[in-house]
């Protein structure tokens, strides 16, 4: 699940544009969890507490502007991670908000297609740059996502297969995972998560991965796996 967060002061536009983004994560099927700010320095406070993954931030809102908002986030907090979409009626901004390398600029009011192309972009970049959290003995270890060809459990062991070979293993269940990966990766058993990045070929009730191992497709997870592949494909 990835965290979104909308800071505007008009309440009607963070509604309006809350209700896309859930029209959006139906689409995608894809879990988003969403916090509106309406005051800039309130979010400023709240911030760290929420950590968003998304921020959709009005570049007019009042007391602390959008620009300064997006520079106390890079500059005090050091946070270069955040994705950072501006909002505003106006389009003169471009100068000055490259000094807080925001991700995308996005003009009111917000057209479905613009901003789905948004989101699409942002899951495409939080994939890349997210982690995968496991404990082994007491320890805890990150893998890339992006390194991840697939997920399969065996005697109550997952195994993380990476694509340069790699096997990495702990003790846990495929189902505590499944609902917290990014876009991309599809439960196609009970025993196996794939990474669609990784997918070779597929046909029938059966893929083969870019490693040469082939793996079928539950019949209970066949239409889900197609739609996935379809929303990837269209994105």
């Amino acid at each position: 699940m990835y965290k979104i967060a909308i800071c505007d002061d008009d309440a009607i536009i963070c509604e309006e544009l809350e209700s896309k983004i859930i029209e959006y994560s139906f689409d995608r099927t894809v879990s988003f969890e969403i916090q509106k700010w309406n005051d800039s320095v309130l979010f400023c406070n709240q911030i760290v507490e929420y950590n968003p993954d998304i921020l959709f931030l009005d570049i007019e809102i009042p007391n602390f502007s959008g620009v300064e908002v997006a520079k106390f986030i890079r500059n005090e907090l050091n946070n270069e991670n955040l994705i950072i979409f501006f909002i505003s009626y106006k389009k003169n901004y471009a100068m000055e908000l490259f000094q807080v390398h925001p991700h995308d600029f996005l003009v009111k009011p917000i057209e479905t297609q613009k901003l789905n192309r948004a989101l699409d972009k942002a899951l495409k970049l939080l994939q890349l740059n997210s982690y995968f959290h496991y404990s082994y003995k007491k320890k805890n270890y990150v893998v890339p996502y992006s390194e991840v060809m697939y997920f399969y459990s065996q005697n109550k062991t997952v195994f993380i297969k990476k694509y340069d070979g790699e096997t990495l293993s702990y003790l846990g269940k495929l189902k505590d995972i499944v609902l917290d990966l990014p876009l991309g990766f599809v439960c196609i058993s009970k025993s196996y998560i794939i990474n669609l990045r990784y997918l070779k070929s597929w046909k029938s009730g059966f893929c083969t991965m870019k490693d040469g191992m082939e793996l079928s497709i539950a019949q209970s997870k066949r239409q889900n796996f197609k739609t996935v592949l379809l929303q990837l494909e269209r994105g």
